[in-house]
């Protein structure tokens, strides 16, 4: 298959076998030409903060020097994104390479009816991600969750260490309405003697559930937190400096990306690099310390320009919210110019009282999404705002730009990664392109 007729060969999965199962997918791994054991796996779940957690652990992995797969989702700009290897996203003709081995393999179950359908969009990616990393003869490959844990795709391999950080109402058509059945199916992920590392409070609710999960399945459970004084943090010019007790172990780190929240992710990160130690890999304190340095990613906080400031945030809760108007407080950036949009089947109220208070302009519009709520819908909740509607992303920006105050982008990861692309020029970056801020 050539990489150009792949585009639309994705797109026609889309929507399509989107029942949570692992039968299908755990009889097509079964039947893969390679064992998938080759590979050491990390499996990061959570609500929010596992896609930059997944890439502070792949950056201390690196830093550690090994080869190192990272399979993350959503992406913003480009689907191929979501597979990367060393910090490099994985190019057209491997892509292709990849996509094209899954398609073969699963014709071919499919004929001798081993399997009565095929693969979701998701699990055809993560196939694809398998067949890359393990032909790319990669060490080890982080795994972030695409929905829950329970049934996701990224359950059908063994990880070393299992990651869940943090427990908050998101998907609750789909995982359930309350705390207590969103954290038994990202609890899903514990393995009998595989660790998990949790970084909800023990004395939480949503901790209190994992805690009886992890015991039950005979995982052992190590607690990020474990003590109110575990982290503590500094603002040191554009980084924070962070101090983290691992218990018994002692870290010292910097984090230069913007929000206190990522030396939360950090220290999720480093406690499962403390954990994998204990199970006899060798991670030095100082490949931590520059995983954690370095790691950059996109669409969260991520300042694309100055003049005027425009900052895309990928929040797409009430909690992720939150930490993004922690951090404007924090940086005292007041009366700014929001575009937002979201999807029909989100918190949406939530964010935007939270949002509301901190506008002086409000530019709504809807994500590239088939789910994208209508943005009339949410001119109630901006009462008392300079508010309107733009469904054109280059025009709400341009619109915007004339405004002459900070822009801030949130609401989806489908409006940050659409409104990046029109900041950018149209351009789609990939990862390794992308430069830090």
């Amino acid at each position: 298959m050539q990489y150009a007729a792949i585009g639309e060969y994705l797109e026609k999965l889309q929507g399509e076998n989107s029942k949570l199962s692992l039968h299908t997918i755990g009889l097509i791994i079964a039947h893969l030409p390679f064992p998938v054991e080759s590979v050491k796996y990390v499996q990061v779940a959570g609500t929010n903060g596992k896609g930059s957690t997944s890439h502070f652990i792949a950056a201390i992995l690196r830093s550690a020097g090994w080869r190192v797969g990272l399979f993350t989702s959503p992406h913003l700009q480009d689907v191929r994104e979501r597979i990367c290897l060393n910090g490099r996203m994985i190019t057209q003709k491997h892509f292709a390479r990849a996509i094209t081995v899954v398609d073969g393999i699963v014709r071919g179950l499919l004929r001798r009816r081993v399997i009565a359908q095929g693969p979701t969009f998701f699990e055809t990616l993560f196939l694809a991600a398998l067949v890359y990393f393990c032909r790319s003869r990669a060490d080890w490959a982080v795994l972030e969750v695409g929905l829950g844990g329970r049934l996701d795709a990224t359950s059908t391999v063994v990880p070393e260490v299992a990651v869940i950080t943090n427990i908050a109402k998101d998907h609750t058509q789909i995982l359930g309405k309350t705390l207590a059945a969103i954290a038994r199916e990202k609890a899903g992920v514990c393995k009998k003697n595989v660790p998990l590392v949790s970084g909800c409070p023990h004395s939480s609710f949503a901790g209190r559930v994992i805690a009886r999960e992890a015991q039950r399945k005979k995982s052992p459970l190590h607690l990020v937190f474990a003590g109110a004084q575990s982290l503590l943090c500094e603002k040191n010019g554009p980084s924070y400096l962070c101090h983290y007790d691992a218990g018994g172990s002692r870290y010292e780190f910097q984090v230069y990306l913007k929000g206190r929240h990522q030396t939360v992710n950090a220290a999720v990160a480093v406690k499962t690099a403390d954990v994998l130690q204990g199970l006899g890999w060798k991670i030095p304190t100082a490949a931590i310390r520059r995983g954690i340095r370095a790691m950059f990613i996109p669409g969260r906080l991520e300042l694309l320009s100055k003049r005027p400031p425009v900052i895309i945030d990928g929040s797409h809760n009430s909690d992720g919210v939150r930490v993004l108007t922690d951090f404007l407080r924090e940086e005292n950036i007041q009366a700014v110019t929001l575009i937002f949009g979201v999807l029909g089947d989100k918190h949406y109220r939530g964010m935007a009282r939270q949002l509301a208070p901190l506008a002086a302009n409000v530019i709504l519009t809807a994500p590239p999404n088939p789910r994208a709520l209508p943005p009339e819908k949410l001119l109630p909740f901006f009462k008392g705002t300079n508010c309107r509607v733009e469904r054109d992303l280059a025009k709400a920006l341009a619109i915007a730009k004339k405004l002459k105050r900070t822009i801030i982008v949130c609401g989806s990861l489908y409006l940050a990664g659409a409104l990046r692309t029109v900041a950018c020029g149209g351009k789609k970056y990939g990862r390794q392109k992308i430069k830090g801020n």
